[in-house]
């Protein structure tokens, strides 16, 4: 009894390159471009997005800096990614000064955000 992959294996190994159809194709043959086939367009749907705002600065001046006894370090943490998209906060130093990575959009949330927690000293 012969099994149907072997089969099937064995078929494919006695048809010639011209009989091989594009689904037959082995990992390592290429196949051709037919001349009938449209070259690859962008998508209409992007032109409804707005174009992203341009920011003529380096991007620093949305950061903002703070100091925290730094056993609250987890905890800021977690506020701030409760918060998504607020931005990223890095600890600076071991003495507790810190900063979020954030943007100029985002900067006067984070601000907001961080000088209602009592942990939290801004420095502005």
């Amino acid at each position: 009894m012969v099994h149907e992959n072997t089969a099937t294996m064995s078929m494919l190994d006695e048809m010639t390159p011209d009989e091989v159809t594009p689904d037959e194709v082995t990992p390592d043959e290429t196949i051709s471009l037919r001349d009938n086939q449209e070259p690859l367009m962008p998508s209409r749907s992007l032109s409804g997005f707005p174009e992203p705002p341009s920011y003529s600065g380096t991007g620093e001046e949305g950061y903002l800096y703070f100091h925290i006894d730094p056993k609250h370090t987890n905890y800021v943490n977690r506020i701030l990614e409760g918060y998504e998209y607020v931005g990223v906060m890095t600890s600076l130093d071991k003495s507790g000064r810190c900063m979020v990575r954030c943007t100029p959009d985002t900067r006067s949330l984070a601000s907001e955000i961080l000088s209602r927690l009592p942990e939290v000293t801004l420095e502005i």
